[in-house]
């Protein structure tokens, strides 16, 4: 597939997803909304089948500077209805995003900002370099967090301390956003995209099925009550159970035989 504003590379299972719009800061607005949103939709096909991992990055010394803000000075003229229906859009494709039954993981280096931070925090793992710097920015331009950001930052962080980061919109650095826990690991700038691909690797010989059926479940884990997290987890087990995959690996067991999966190999 051919992009203007967005790299995809797949090599042995991983796809490496690169924002390529480094004079905007990779901002979402151009080609690159339409792009991200198309490529949701290629992914969306081949997860859990040539594709094991996601690694999603941005290109130059930013990750994602958030909303393009002449297109949201123009959408502001236009009135509350194209912006609502802007935003069912940018919904639609986080939906998707979300959805992907396998790993996402976000490098992130230089700032995350607005819905840059929202994208970051949308991906399964989030590994960034010391140059990061994530910022709820959206108050201070008189907007409200978007791109998800209101549904998943409280549940990563606690109500009080997301209140605090949208509340102020100040910065935090990549070891804060760690001590928080935004941030999986902090890696050396030059070594931070090659060190989540090859996390992202390790993923290769995984069920892609007891993946997507835990991320499925686990995403609705806050907003379900036991007795229906319960059922779900049953079902969920009875699905993962019924596998090609889990057959083969249980016999692999009991023949003594290297595992399928081992995350330490």
């Amino acid at each position: 597939m051919t992009y203007t504003e967005l790299m995809l590379d797949v090599h042995d299972s991983v796809a490496t997803l690169t924002l390529n719009r480094p004079k905007a800061r990779n901002a979402l607005g151009g080609a690159l909304r339409d792009e991200f949103a198309d490529v949701t939709r290629h992914l969306s096909e081949r997860a859990g089948k040539d594709i094991s991992a996601i690694v999603l990055t941005g290109a130059g010394k930013s990750f994602c500077a958030g909303g393009d803000l002449r297109v949201l000075q123009e959408m502001s003229g236009k009135g509350p209805e194209a912006m609502h229906a802007r935003m069912q859009e940018s919904h639609a494709t986080l939906e998707r995003w979300l959805d992907l039954p396998i790993p996402t993981i976000a490098a992130v280096h230089g700032a995350a900002a607005g819905a840059g931070f929202s994208l970051a925090i949308a991906c399964d793992f989030v590994f960034a370099a010391p140059s990061a710097q994530f910022v709820m920015s959206f108050g201070r331009i008189g907007l409200v967090p978007d791109w998800g950001a209101m549904y998943l930052l409280p549940r990563l962080v606690g109500m009080q301390r997301a209140k605090d980061l949208v509340f102020t919109t100040r910065d935090i650095d990549a070891e804060a956003a760690r001590e928080m826990g935004l941030v999986y690991e902090v890696i050396d700038d030059d070594q931070m995209v090659a060190h989540a691909q090859s996390f992202a690797a390790r993923f290769r010989n995984a069920s892609p099925e007891a993946i997507g059926i835990a991320k499925r479940v686990m995403g609705a884990a806050f907003e379900t009550d036991r007795k229906t997290a319960l059922a779900a987890e049953a079902t969920a087990q009875a699905e993962a159970n019924a596998s090609d995959y889990h057959r083969e690996a249980v016999g692999k067991f009991l023949a003594k035989e290297p595992a399928l999966f081992d995350w330490s190999r």
